[in-house]
């Protein structure tokens, strides 16, 4: 029979129920003892199984929990576990933590790498909050990236990929497929452990001493210290996996040691390796960089000193940011701004400048700002934006430029020893303050108060296409014989590869179809052996071929910075790199990319061999068309930049784009700490309240000026950096041209404009001259009344 229940019995109360026997009812009534007691709810779900993987080889026994204080170290109530032997683990993680926290993976000795068997140096690796299923070394990079700047994950993945140059998502695993993609990231991946294993050794002296902020170094300290410094030196790790002996071998285990020396020697390398004794002052830096501390500051004008190469008090370069107290008030965004002052000192003279370049006449480059094609003004502005709870700003170079984060770490150094705080920057470290014979240079001079020494980390996100103006930056074009190659003994005097073209004699380029078609990649053929006579010495190339590459290649760049042509030669060859490409290859905008020798007295690019493949994109920024290089070879990771090619006003110019990523820690100084620095080692105080004026040899460079009247009559004048001046004339109304050289005077009565006369043996040669400093252009007039073209005017540009 069914039971019917009403909805009076339903809602008996809660107290009737707790003491039923005496609740409404004689002891003879049987109708509550029918009323069913409801079925106490299940559990609620609290927490979610989250499975992890992880991997360099798949590894056994590693602990991996969610890191939820982000200290590096699996702590007491952090959901954790170990991985079984296929490196597979499941956490239960709170829902309330799911994507809120990294996973951390604490590789020790007792692990096991699937691949490459017991793991001999313990090291850890990290996944971003939001990407749990996957650690590796790979995920670890972008953690870090996500760490220093707070980046979205997605966003941090692709700043790597992009300057690792990988094919394949950073979150996959890449242990289980064997395409080339997943391969090469698992050899990354490889290097990268190994890299942090040789630094791990390196530094564990450093283990329980004290950091310069006064804490007690841990493990954990030493292990992010050494993943923040891989990200800092990605370029050399990429480069190394280019190693010959790398690159040989057909497996993981023959690969093993090539990966393995390559690491010691970034490791012992002072520049891309850590110390013991540096990480007193690294971990002291990250330590208040992690705690995000952002005091109040007042605002203030004043300077810091960034970058410092001091030789003597009259031979240095040094850069300033300074601030006026307007631009160092926030504005209603809570942006500040500065601007990057540049000296250059050479004997009495002074080259001043601002914003870009290493010397002052590549300010005149040019850069795409997302909607023009513009110079960075003399006293231009950089935006830096406050730093937020974590301590993390960012910033933006003039118009657009280059951007990214910033982060600093600020310590007293009031009433220390000079000396004394140089070298401690020197371990930590930081290369961008170098002084000549310090000990002599410091004495026992001391900071005074109020003097601190900033130390400060970036990551660049972004930067614009650039490029030189300049003559000598016009890409050349060669005649189809000379730019078709082949064997030169088959070929006629003065033709193809026995022409001047040969020597760098060609036209100006005027589209990127004719540029393509003139570097096809087929070199000329010379018979060897190869030969050249320098400071009285023949030189002779042990090399059986005998190749020239450099009229039917591109230049990327050159790997190294020795010597060409002056000095003492080492051999026929350098020992620099140039990269070259070419237009050959299968498929659609195919490119091909070399590696070559340089000869050492002209530095032209020979015998080069193929290290890999690649394709071109053309796109279009403003008036401009732009060729950028894609898949480009390891090698290229040690340019200081990436070449672009920059077809505009009917010209080609090699352009390049700045990199991005984890830059080095730098040290910089305070105004107080900077002021007292400078009267120390005897160079110019800043005059803060002053925009940088220009000097005579801020004009330094190559100008060319050219009669109107007479295009083949020019002048080539030369201003040095010490203020000294040579003039060339070249007449080439006669065959062959004609070339005279001899010491000429620059004077500038308005250095401000650019206005001065030259001189030639007490006689003006040139008056009215107008110098451009950020066109380029120079016009005027001849006035030297024993030359035959006298009273013509000229114009002219910067070489």
């Amino acid at each position: 029979m069914k039971t019917v229940f009403k909805r009076n019995v339903l809602s008996i109360s809660g107290a009737c129920l707790l003491g039923l026997y005496g609740c409404g009812g004689s002891s003879g009534g049987a109708g509550l003892a029918e009323v069913p007691v409801t079925p106490a709810p299940p559990p609620a779900v609290t927490t979610i199984d989250v499975p992890v993987s992880v991997v360099d080889g798949p590894i056994q026994n590693a602990t991996v929990c969610v890191d939820k204080n982000n200290n590096g170290v699996c702590d007491s109530g952090e959901p954790t576990g170990k991985t079984d032997v296929a490196g597979k683990v499941t956490l239960k993680v709170d829902i309330a933590d799911i994507g809120k926290f990294p996973i951390l993976a604490v590789v020790g000795i007792d692990a096991v790498d699937s691949q490459t068997g017991p793991v001999q140096v313990a090291y850890t690796l990290k996944s971003p909050a939001d990407k749990p299923s996957v650690v590796t070394p790979l995920t670890t990079l972008v953690q870090s990236v996500v760490d220093s700047t707070g980046l979205a994950s997605s966003v941090a993945e692709n700043q790597i990929r992009t300057q690792a140059g990988i094919n394949v998502s950073l979150f996959d695993d890449f242990s289980k497929s064997s395409s080339a993609d997943s391969q090469a990231a698992a050899v990354l991946a490889r290097m990268l452990v190994i890299t942090s294993q040789q630094q791990a050794s390196a530094i564990v002296p450093a283990l329980g001493t004290l950091a310069i902020d006064g804490a007690t170094i841990k493990q954990a300290d030493l292990d992010k210290a050494i993943q923040l410094k891989l990200l800092q030196i990605m370029p050399v790790v990429l480069t190394s996996l280019a190693d010959s002996s790398v690159l040989a071998a057909v497996n993981a285990k023959e690969r093993e040691p090539a990966l393995l020396n390559a690491a010691k020697r970034i490791v012992a390398d002072p520049v891309t390796g850590l110390s013991a004794e540096a990480m007193a002052a690294v971990v002291g830096i990250t330590n208040q960089v992690a705690s995000g501390a952002t005091a109040t500051v007042v605002p203030v004008a004043g300077f810091i000193m960034k970058q410092l190469d001091y030789f003597n008090a009259t031979g240095y370069t040094v850069r300033h940011n300074v601030s006026t107290l307007a631009q160092a008030t926030p504005d209603g965004s809570g942006n500040t701004r500065l601007v990057d002052r540049r000296y250059l000192g050479n004997s009495d003279a002074i080259s001043a400048w601002t914003s870009r370049g290493s010397s002052s006449l590549r300010q005149s480059d040019v850069h795409f700002n997302g909607s023009a094609w513009v110079n960075c003004a003399l006293n231009g502005e950089q935006i830096s934006s406050s730093r937020n709870a974590k301590g993390v700003g960012g910033y933006v170079g003039c118009q657009n430029l280059e951007s990214g984060f910033y982060s600093v770490s600020i310590f007293d150094v009031s009433g220390k020893p000079m000396l004394d705080v140089y070298n401690q920057i020197v371990k930590a470290g930081t290369t961008n303050i170098k002084i000549s014979m310090p000990a002599v240079a410091l004495s026992a001079a001391r900071f005074p108060a109020d003097s601190q020494v900033i130390y400060q980390s970036a990551f660049g996100t972004a930067s614009a296409v650039s490029y030189y103006p300049g003559s000598s930056n016009v890409l050349l074009q060669y005649s189809v014989e000379a730019s078709a190659g082949g064997v030169a003994t088959n070929q006629q005097p003065g033709v193809g590869c026995n022409s001047a073209e040969q020597n760098g004699n060609g036209a100006v380029t005027k589209t990127f179809e004719d540029m393509m078609a003139r570097a096809p990649g087929n070199p000329c053929f010379f018979a060897p052996p190869g030969s050249f006579v320098y400071s009285g010495v023949t030189y002779t190339s042990q090399d059986a071929t005998n190749e020239q590459w450099g009229v039917q290649t591109l230049s990327l760049g050159v790997v190294g910075v020795a010597p060409v042509g002056t000095g003492v030669a080492p051999g026929f060859y350098s020992t620099n790199v140039p990269l070259r490409v070419a237009f050959k290859g299968d498929g659609p905008n195919a490119v091909t990319y070399y590696a070559c020798k340089q000869r050492f007295n002209t530095g032209s690019p020979r015998n080069c061999t193929s290290i890999g493949t690649g394709t071109y994109t053309i796109a279009t920024q403003g008036d401009a068309r732009i060729m950028t290089f894609n898949n480009l070879p390891l090698q290229a990771n040690a340019l200081d930049s990436a070449r672009v090619m920059v077809e505009r006003g009917g010209k080609i110019y090699s352009g390049y784009k700045s990199p991005t990523g984890a830059f080095p820690v730098s040290a910089r100084f305070n105004t107080a700490a900077s002021t007292a620095l400078l009267a120390q080692l005897g160079m110019p105080a800043v005059e803060i309240d002053k925009p940088v004026r220009l000097t005579k040899t801020s004009y330094a460079g190559n100008w060319e000026l050219i009669d109107t009247a007479m295009p083949l009559k020019s002048t080539l004048v030369q201003i040095f950096n010490n203020g000294s001046s040579s003039c060339t004339e070249t007449d080439g109304t006669v065959t062959p041209a004609l070339f005279s050289t001899y010491a000429c005077g620059v004077t500038f009565s308005d250095p401000a404009n650019g206005l001065g006369t030259i001189t030639r043996t007490g006689v003006t040669r040139f008056a009215n001259i107008n110098f451009g400093f950020l066109t380029g252009a120079v016009t005027g007039a001849v006035t030297d009344s024993a030359a035959p073209d006298t009273s013509a005017s000229f114009m002219g540009a910067r070489r």
